[in-house]
């Protein structure tokens, strides 16, 4: 036992103290060249698995093996807490504790919800660290550890805010009327589509600076002639610095309204060729198209309900501690909508898998480059360390978007290497 402690604090230490670009592969820049050398012809006519280099792919499923272990132990110890906060009777401690400061129930039950996140980030802090660690030495991560720090505590008390109103509004209409349930149903997609409108405004500056894209350049005038035609009008274009976080291309379109606007990150503007980033752009202007983020709205509200009525009569099945009160059973109710959302994951990334193939057609369609979008899938695969194709148990439990070698098949028309 003692030698596991010492196998186990060594693997800390070296985690925190050796250098993170040591172990990097190669420069973004080499991988860069390679992709946007490949010929238009070699991209339409290559199985995928000819197209991405193979050394990458050997660190993608080293990176998996990283990381995936970290996954299952974070989602364990946020279980665990949950569930020793209840049954310890520390609930029902913090609870009464709370109520002696506090003579209005709402203030208490706010606060509860968000002395339950913050124990949540408290107790899976060490997983997180690591993946950063991971991410870091394996070359995908450019974030320094205070930037780390600074995210996980803004991430944390947004989600305390948002945690700690649903579980005060909640509790509150479950003391005055019957049909809490409906009410909550209507708040869910009020919530949603007003946080839609605040989010590009209010939260994501929180995380990254962004500038206007200028709009004399070719890109910008190409991208504004492709919202046109995708019926999306004259849009603003931003670009964030995530290169301050990672090297991993992206863009998206967020907002509603008013508010609404398309971000490119700067890593794309760096490494991708203009067709890319066309090509990536009318993929987000897609899921704007087909109304994704409205759909996806109506189907994590539908997903929501259900899990959290299942959850709730779960916990009537497990019983009650004398000091049990509709509040201190939020912990219990939370550690099984926990071990739900595991459960119900190849439901939901089945979904997205669905939403996204959608917004690659729509991609295809609106810019009719096949090249270019083959190109950026193996980009993706080889800037972002990701499998051509991971198990079929992988696909359906983990992977929200579809296996890179499927969607290179589908622009390039050779053969599905991802069955």
């Amino acid at each position: 036992m003692e030698q596991l402690k010492k196998i186990f604090f060594l693997g800390v230490l070296i985690l925190l103290i050796v250098p993170a670009q040591m172990a990097r592969a190669e420069g973004p820049s080499a991988i860069d060249r390679r992709v946007s050398a490949i010929p238009a012809a070699t991209l339409l006519s290559r199985p995928p698995a000819q197209l991405v280099d193979q050394n990458r792919q050997a660190a993608a499923q080293q990176l998996t093996r990283l990381t995936r272990p970290a996954w299952f132990v974070s989602v364990f110890l946020e279980i665990a807490i949950l569930l020793y906060l209840w049954r310890s009777g520390w609930a029902a401690r913090v609870r009464d504790r709370l109520r002696l400061m506090m003579p209005w129930a709402f203030p208490v039950r706010f606060v509860f919800g968000a002395f339950l996140v913050g124990a949540v980030t408290a107790a899976t802090l060490l997983p997180s660290f690591y993946d950063y660690r991971v991410l870091r030495i394996m070359g995908l991560s450019t974030e320094s550890f205070g930037n780390w720090i600074r995210d996980v505590m803004i991430a944390t008390a947004l989600e305390a805010l948002v945690v700690g109103v649903c579980v005060a509004v909640v509790l509150w209409l479950v003391d005055r009327t019957h049909w809490w349930w409906a009410w909550v149903v209507a708040g869910i997609f009020g919530v949603t589509f007003f946080l839609s409108y605040l989010y590009p405004i209010v939260v994501e500056p929180l995380f990254n600076h962004f500038a206007p894209l200028p709009r004399t350049g070719d890109l910008s005038i190409r991208i504004r002639a492709l919202a046109r035609r995708a019926g999306e009008g004259e849009l603003p274009i931003y670009v964030s610095d995530l290169s301050r976080r990672t090297k991993a291309g992206n863009a998206y379109v967020v907002g509603i309204g008013p508010s609404k606007r398309i971000v490119i990150g700067d890593t794309l503007l760096s490494s991708a060729t203009p067709d890319e980033i066309v090509f990536v752009v009318a993929h987000e202007l897609g899921h704007d198209v087909h109304r994704d983020t409205f759909k996806g709205s109506i189907f994590a509200s539908v997903m929501f309900i259900f899990a959290a009525a299942l959850a709730v009569l779960m916990a009537d099945r497990l019983g009650f501690r004398r000091d049990d009160d509709p509040l201190s059973r939020i912990a219990l109710v939370a550690a099984l909508l926990a071990v739900l959302y595991v459960v119900l994951l190849p439901v939901t990334n089945g979904y997205s898998r669905i939403v996204e193939s959608a917004a690659d057609a729509y991609g295809l369609h609106l810019t009719a480059d096949k090249v270019a979008g083959a190109r950026t899938f193996v980009r993706f695969a080889d800037e972002d360390l990701a499998l051509l194709c991971p198990g079929r148990l992988a696909r359906i439990w983990w992977y929200s978007h579809p296996p890179l070698g499927t969607r290179i098949s589908v622009m390039n028309g050779q053969a599905n290497p991802c069955p």
